[in-house]
C-alpha cells in the first residue's frame, strides 16, 4: 500500500468517546450526536479517557494533582499523594502515573495510596488487559512492557520513541523521536515505520488497524492504515487526544 495516495474519507460514527486538550491547555470532548466538540474552560496538563464510560476521564491538573471526573454527572475523585506529569489507566481501571521527578507510580486501591517506584520513565501506557502491567518508554527512548507483580519485562527493539499507545489485542503504536509514527508487527517481531509525522497518538481500543492522532497543525484525526481510511474531527487545535468508553 502506498503511503502517499489520497486517503479515503469515512463518515462512520466512532465507537469510542474522543477527548482532547486544546492548544490553550483547556480540554474538550467530542459530541457524537452533534458532530462537534464540547469545549470546557478548565486547564489540564494531561488527560486519559475512562476506558469504561464515555462520561468520564482521568486527568492531571496544572498543579500535578490527579483526578477522575464524570462530566455528565458532575462527580470528581481525587488521588492524592504525588505530583504527576501524566497518567494512564489499564485493566480493572488500575491507575498509573509518572511523577514530575520522572519516577513512576501505581495506585493501590486497597491501600488508597500510591505505590511509588524508583525507576525513571519518559512515557507510560497501562496494559488494557491486566492491572499488573504497563508499557513504557525509558529515558533512552527504548520501548518495554513490564509486569511489576510477576517481575517480567519485555522489550520492543528498533526505534527510539517519545509516545506510545496500546489498542485492541495489545497492539502497540508509537511516535518516534523524529516525529514519525510506527506500529508493532507481532507476527514479524519488529516495527512498521511510516513517513507521516504526528504530534500525539492514541490507539483505537476497538481495532488493531486504527488509531486517533493529533497532527502538527493541531487537527484531530482517526486513521485506518490497513484500509487506507481517514476521519477528521474539526473545530479545535489539539495538543493531545485520548479515547475511552
Amino acid at each position: 500500500m502506498s503511503l502517499f495516495r489520497k486517503k479515503k474519507k469515512v463518515d462512520k460514527t466512532p465507537v469510542n468517546r474522543l477527548w482532547a486538550i486544546r492548544e490553550n491547555g483547556c480540554w474538550s470532548r467530542w459530541a457524537t450526536d452533534l458532530n462537534q466538540w464540547e469545549n470546557y474552560s478548565e486547564p489540564r496538563k494531561f488527560i486519559f479517557a475512562d476506558p469504561d464510560t464515555e462520561e468520564a476521564c482521568y486527568y492531571v491538573n496544572p498543579d500535578g494533582s490527579v483526578h477522575w471526573r464524570n462530566v455528565d454527572q458532575d462527580k470528581d475523585c481525587h488521588y492524592p499523594g504525588l505530583v504527576a506529569k501524566m497518567v494512564s489507566v489499564g485493566g480493572n481501571s488500575r491507575l498509573w502515573a509518572i511523577q514530575e521527578n520522572g519516577d513512576w507510580a501505581r495506585w493501590a486501591p486497597d491501600l488508597d495510596s500510591w505505590q511509588v517506584y524508583s525507576e525513571k520513565r519518559k512515557f507510560i501506557f497501562a496494559d488494557p488487559a491486566t492491572e499488573e502491567a504497563c508499557y513504557y518508554i525509558d529515558l533512552e527512548g527504548n520501548v518495554h512492557w513490564r509486569n511489576i507483580d510477576q517481575d517480567e519485562d519485555r522489550y520492543y527493539p528498533g526505534i527510539k520513541a517519545e509516545i506510545i499507545s496500546v489498542g485492541a489485542d495489545g497492539r502497540l503504536w508509537a511516535i518516534q523521536k523524529n516525529g514519525r509514527w510506527a506500529r508493532w508487527a507481532p507476527d514479524l517481531g519488529k516495527w512498521q515505520a511510516f513517513f507521516e509525522q504526528r504530534e500525539f497518538i492514541f490507539a483505537d481500543p476497538s481495532s488493531t488497524s486504527t488509531c486517533y492522532y493529533a497532527d502538527f497543525d493541531g487537527s484531530v484525526h482517526w486513521r485506518n492504515i490497513d484500509l487506507d481510511e481517514e476521519r477528521t474531527y474539526p473545530g479545535i487545535k489539539a495538543l493531545m487526544v485520548s479515547v475511552g468508553g
